[in-house]
């Protein structure tokens, strides 16, 4: 083992330093390179390479970062979306687990490469790899794989990304004093990455910055929103420059990447109500009176929205076991029934009568949208093995002539996901994806009891993501063919293969997706 160690960073000699940003906008940098302190971002176009990643289906923080990690699909490490469907129509939340599919830096960790894993997103537990220094990242505070690793963020008094959403979605703070606190937690996690890197010299440096993703969420439609976005990317940028410099010094390589991409949103499709106004699903008796104005049931929906949206939830009821959360489904649906007295209704799952229902939208509330076929997976399913595969033609075609408010076509894509997942047996995969043009994104949960389809995003997606991520490399100590790079088609499963390549260790992804380099 210890001559296999040896010989792997004989073959590697030089150092790699990979900078991750969550929904990384292309265009964004494109806008203001020449306007904005984005240098850091410049040396990949003056000097390397610098263009799209394409992300996975849906383009999601949840199964995008593990596809970074692992170099597979969704359907082979088990990260869905941040949820996954349960056959009784429940939903878990779920995280990345590195026993499913090892990451890069535990396959390198065998072969004696020493890595900085920092801030990973939907790593929620830290690894103990003996050749990792690890802290983790969002959604969840952050965690620490040594007592030397919890000191040294002590110091910076560093523990994960501001959990403020519900302060910005209330309008306690504003969006510029959440960009100032974002833009705080990029530049201490900055300050105590490049401590690490100078006393520990790793071989790997992985650095993860996740609050562009969620600036962006709240402020891109704004008139504002460059002065609350540009902020954070110049922090990132400063800290790529810092990354730049010291890699020139070593014959190093650096790379950019994100999970996806991210763009303004204007508005929003509602595709369960398509679901509904085209009968594929149904509401149950209660909620379908109420929508028909034949009953009263605000106060109740109000307070069911109200405890669906709580701290209890959270604490509570997203760590039940299914059967606990089909009990706690059964009394909510059956004791606060109703729909809400303006014209929006949020519907749930259990808001269905999947009696009733072949098909409905779920999870998936970005560009692109899930919808399962309601078959012999699900408790109440509908849909006979043998209907399936029309139904799901019928299902796609239908989806293909979708109009926006213009009469343009809106859907620009509409895949069938048995191709994607590959019979996944890791959760329970949609059966058809579709993909919404840019400006807009896919609703999998409204209704209006108008019947119209659109309506305007609310505060948390004032933008949304884009399946075009970014990449960029600069290699200081290797003669790389940056024309190559910028012609090839390049998706976030490349991106295990090259790392592991470039440090002399057989890569062990999807062999559809190779090296960039």
């Amino acid at each position: 083992m210890q001559k296999m160690d040896e010989m792997a960073k004989k073959r590697a000699n030089k150092k790699l330093y990979v900078i991750g940003i969550d929904a990384g906008a292309g265009w964004i940098i494109h806008d203001f390179r020449k306007k904005r302190r984005l240098g850091g971002f410049e040396k990949f176009m003056e000097s390397g390479a610098f263009t799209d990643l394409e992300s996975t289906l849906p383009p999601m923080t949840g199964p995008s970062w593990p596809s970074i990690y692992t170099g597979f699909r969704p359907g082979m490490h088990g990260v869905p979306e941040f949820l996954r469907m349960e056959p009784n129509y429940t939903k878990t939340v779920v995280f990345y687990d590195p026993n499913v599919r090892e990451p890069f830096w535990t396959k390198l960790s065998r072969h004696g490469i020493k890595s900085l894993v920092m801030t990973p997103a939907m790593l929620v537990r830290p690894q103990e790899d003996r050749n990792v220094d690890m802290i983790t990242g969002f959604p969840l505070p952050a965690r620490f794989n040594s007592e030397a690793m919890k000191k040294a963020a002590a110091r910076y008094h560093y523990t994960g990304e501001p959990d403020i959403e519900q302060q910005i979605k209330s309008e306690s703070i504003t969006l510029r004093q959440a960009s100032k606190k974002y833009l705080e937690a990029i530049e201490t996690r900055a300050k105590l990455s490049k401590e690490l890197i100078k006393k520990n010299d790793y071989d790997l440096s992985f650095v993860c910055f996740t609050e562009t993703d969620r600036m962006g969420h709240f402020s891109l439609n704004k008139p504002e929103w460059a002065d609350c976005m540009l902020p954070l990317y110049e922090g990132i940028s400063d800290f790529l420059l810092w990354a730049h410099e010291r890699a020139e010094k070593e014959d190093a390589t650096v790379m950019v990447l994100s999970d996806h991409g991210e763009q303004p949103i204007h508005k929003k499709f509602l595709m369960n109500g398509w679901l509904i106004n085209n009968g594929y699903a149904k509401p149950k008796q209660a909620i379908e009176s109420g929508l028909k104005g034949e009953s009263s049931g605000t106060m109740k929906y109000q307070l069911r929205e109200s405890l669906l949206k709580s701290k209890l939830r959270k604490r509570v009821y997203d760590k039940l076991p299914s059967f606990g959360k089909k009990i706690v489904k059964g009394a909510i649906s059956a004791t606060l029934t109703g729909t809400s007295s303006e014209d929006y209704t949020r519907l749930h799952d259990f808001d269905y009568d999947m009696e009733h229902t072949v098909a409905f939208a779920s999870i998936a509330n970005c560009p692109v949208t899930t919808i399962y076929i309601n078959d012999d997976r699900f408790e109440k399913g509908t849909v006979k093995r043998h209907e399936k595969p029309a139904l799901k033609r019928r299902l796609m075609a239908e989806l293909k002539g979708i109009k926006d408010e213009d009469g343009k076509p809106l859907v620009v894509n509409v895949f069938d996901a048995d191709d994607y997942y590959e019979d996944t047996k890791l959760f329970i995969a949609p059966d058809v994806m579709a993909e919404i043009k840019e400006g807009y994104i896919m609703d999998a949960f409204g209704y209006q009891k108008s019947g119209k389809l659109f309506m305007k995003p609310e505060m948390a997606k004032s933008g949304d993501h884009l399946r075009e991520g970014i990449f960029g490399v600069v290699g200081y100590g290797s003669k790389l063919d940056y024309g190559a790079i910028k012609k090839r088609k390049l998706y976030v499963y490349n991106i295990e293969p090259t790392i592991t390549s470039y440090f002399g260790v057989d890569p062990e992804n999807d062999t559809r997706y190779g090296p960039i380099f």
